[in-house]
Order: C-alpha cells, then structure tokens, then sequence
C-alpha cells in the first residue's frame, strides 16, 4: 500500500511547477484575471511565502536534528570520540564511594550501585524517523514519546545517584566532575537538553503545521490557487487557444 507522507521533495516539485506556471502565465498578454490573487505579480509574492514555508520546515528540522544528536552525545557519549556519557560518570562515582572505608559493604554504596545499574540499563533510544508526517496535524503537546520519556527517567536517575552522593559521610572525591556540586550541575545541563529538544520539537511541528496551511488550504493554498490560475487562463482565452495549450500541460 503506498505511503501517505508527502516528502520533502513532493513539496519542492509542487512548488517548481508552480514556478514554471507563473513564468508562463507571465508570457500570456493581455492576461487579466478577476481573482486578485491570481494576477502575475501577486502570485509570484505568495509562491515566495511558499518557498520561504519550505525553507522554515527545513532549518527547523535541521534544529531538531542537531539538538537530538547533542542530546544523545552528552546522556551517551562516545567512545570513539573520548567523550564520557552519564552511565560513564555513575560507575564513577560508584566506585569512589565504593574505595571509601567501608567500600562495597557500606549501605550508601548499595543505593548508588543500584542507581548505576538503573543508568546503565538504559539503551540508546532510537533516532526519530520523522517529527510527524510531512503536512500533518501537529501532534497534542501533552503526548510525550518513549523515548522523550526514557530521557526524563534517566536524568532524574542522574539526579537521585547526585544527592546520594552527597550524602556519603566523607565523599570528596579529587576529580572535579565527581565532585556533588559539578554532578548536580551535570545532571541540570542533561535536564536542559530536554528543554532544548522539546523546543525544536514544538518549533518543527508548527512549521510544518503553516506550511501545510500554505500547500492545501482550500480556497487559499497553492493546491488550489494552481487549479485557479488555469481555470483563469481557460475562462479568458478558451480551452482550445495557445494560451491554454501553454499552461494546460503543467501539473501540480
């Protein structure tokens, strides 16, 4: 069964034959529509606003692309790239607890051994595919995915391993980052690119949203406005003229 979703180079082809249909009806003299949108120099500023809703799609879903894989780096890191995730920094700091008198019999170093594995545990979610289907309606705010969840969950594990370090009698570990203030500031820094993600998100969805709006409103959009702009043509000029055998061709 074929796919309902548009693509990105639907919307480009869409609106490059409107181009040449605007270029061409710009040849026709004497064209003179009653529809105020359909007159040349009109049409060509609503097919700029096209143009301009397909480029807001595009840097908008670039934003919520590269704020998805900054996200992902900083819960996850990257070996190859020497950059240390939060499962990285737990253990760490399980096992300087884990050094302290006491060591792995001490009760504070059970509850955060559990808070590792909790963290370790969690996988990668997945890439998103899409943000929504290309035109579609923008999905209800209040629905947050799995893996927006999986994120929420494990920063708030971060924050749980953070404050029970902090109260370890005696936990004051040499390395900076280990340290209770920097894993508070750590696990708030993750906390904000979910806020970051979930901007890009709401920014892409609604610039989809006025896009489609552009494409498909029914009286306005440029679905209908191409149908118009021929109808225009063939009520002035006739089916049978050169007028309309020059645009008659051109397809939305």
């Amino acid at each position: 069964m074929p796919s309902t979703i548009v693509s990105e180079q639907t919307f480009g082809n869409r609106l490059e034959r409107a181009r040449t249909l605007e270029v061409t009806i710009k040849k026709l003299a004497g064209f003179a529509p009653d529809n105020p949108a359909l007159v040349p120099a009109t049409f060509t500023l609503f097919l700029d606003t096209v143009e301009a809703g397909n480029a807001a799609v595009a840097a908008a879903t670039q934003t919520l692309s590269d704020s998805r894989n900054a996200r992902r780096l900083a819960y996850f890191g990257d070996a190859k790239a020497g950059v240390a995730g939060l499962a990285t920094l737990a253990a760490r700091v399980r096992d300087n607890v884990g050094s302290m008198p006491g060591g792995k019999k001490a009760p504070s170093y059970r509850e955060i051994q559990r808070l590792t594995q909790k963290i370790s545990n969690y996988h990668r979610p997945k890439k998103p595919v899409s943000v929504t289907p290309p035109g579609g309606p923008v999905a209800n705010k209040k629905e947050v995915s799995q893996s927006e969840a999986s994120y929420g969950s494990l920063v708030q594990a971060g924050r749980d391993l953070a404050a029970a370090a902090a109260k370890v009698p005696g936990y004051n570990p040499a390395a900076a980052d280990l340290k209770p203030a920097a894993l508070t500031a750590a696990m708030a820094a993750l906390a904000d690119h979910n806020k970051t993600v979930a901007t890009a998100l709401v920014e892409t969805q609604t610039a989809i949203a006025e896009r489609a709006e552009l494409y498909e409103a029914e009286k306005t959009g440029l679905r209908s406005q191409f149908q118009q702009a021929k109808a225009a043509v063939a009520s002035q000029f006739g089916r049978r003229s050169a007028e309309f055998k020059a645009i008659s061709a051109i397809r939305y």
